[in-house]
């Protein structure tokens, strides 16, 4: 594939993969948070996710220490999938979080979606692979790529007569 936009239109039928990872990510750094305050389990509905420990607090967003935003919507979803059950909410300890994703991530492991992926992969990186050697070792023979030339032409040059007169120290 001959441009970014053709590449970046290849993954399109990769989204639903890249954001499962995304929300999976997000149960991850929950439990984390959980960790960080010292909650023992969280109540996730589709409009609240209630972290109860040495305080109980509930909002339909979590936000993480580090900045990360968990969205209760996000977290159900993925608890509904990953527990195979329709439930009002559902209540998970930290362990579990890191269990259910860690089986999580052998199913995407093992699944057709991440084969399917890779071969997108393959396939769109596969024009470039040939071109990457020559570009990333530009020999005697062959000139610098455009964006060094227009770096070079960017700086100053500098002269031995220039770095003479701007020199504090004395000649040796």
């Amino acid at each position: 594939m001959d441009s970014a936009l053709k590449k970046a239109g290849a993954m399109l039928a990769h989204l639903d993969l890249f954001h499962h990872m995304l929300h999976l990510r997000g149960l991850l750094q929950l439990a984390a948070h959980m960790e960080e305050r010292g909650d023992r389990v969280t109540l996730i509905s589709p409009d609240t996710i209630t972290l109860i420990g040495s305080e109980q607090s509930a909002a339909p967003n979590v936000t993480t220490t580090k900045g990360a935003t968990i969205a209760s919507a996000n977290a159900y979803a993925v608890l509904r999938t990953l527990k195979g059950h329709d439930a009002p909410e559902y209540a998970v300890t930290r362990e579990e979080l890191g269990a259910l994703n860690a089986r999580a991530v052998a199913d995407i492991e093992a699944g057709d979606a991440l084969r399917a992926f890779t071969d997108t992969l393959t396939r769109i990186t596969a024009g470039t692979a040939a071109a990457a050697p020559v570009a990333s070792a530009p020999t005697n023979e062959t000139a610098p790529a455009p964006t060094q030339n227009a770096e070079r032409a960017a700086r100053p040059r500098r002269t031995a007569e220039a770095d003479a007169g701007n020199s504090d120290q004395p000649a040796a």
